[in-house]
């Protein structure tokens, strides 16, 4: 019996020391002591034609990393279909350089209610035509008309 609890011990350990590596491994994509997450969610309903939406700023301190989702009509709710026909997420530094990072490649394809299709992407500076520094997140209504209720943004952001 004594021996069985040390193969135990020993099993469990072993395990213990695998799970440490990988998520050493993975540190890359760890959150650092030095930066915290921030998240938002907003139902975008109302927001006029043309009428922008700070929906995060971070100013001054940096997002090194960002994932936003949208919801919102399309005319091919296909992965990689077409582009939100309403909404644009502007992603840099306002007043310096801001770029829409919702674009065809974002459409998931993902649609539960007719006229609603589901837009996800990843940000990091400097990638994808991303500016150098991001402080903000922009939602910019494109469209002739106020957004309605299948109209959604959710983020996450990590900040240095």
């Amino acid at each position: 019996m004594a021996r069985s609890g040390r193969t135990t011990t020993i099993g469990l350990l072993i395990a213990l020391a695998a799970v440490i590596v990988v998520s050493l491994a993975q540190g890359a994509t760890a959150i650092r002591p030095n930066q915290e997450v921030i998240s938002e969610s907003a139902l975008l309903t109302g927001l006029g034609a043309g009428a922008a939406f700070p929906f995060i700023d971070t100013t001054p301190r940096p997002i090194v990393r960002a994932h936003i989702a949208v919801t919102d009509a399309t005319t091919t709710c296909a992965a990689g279909g077409t582009a939100p026909a309403n909404i644009q997420v502007l992603v840099g530094q306002a007043g310096v350089s801001l770029v829409n990072v919702m674009t065809a490649s974002t459409n998931t394809g993902i649609s539960t209610t007719p006229g609603q299709c589901v837009f996800h992407v990843t940000v990091r500076p400097g990638v994808g035509g991303v500016a150098e520094k991001i402080t903000d997140i922009v939602i910019v209504n494109a469209g002739a008309a106020p957004l309605t209720g299948i109209n959604t943004a959710t983020a996450s952001a990590t900040v240095q």
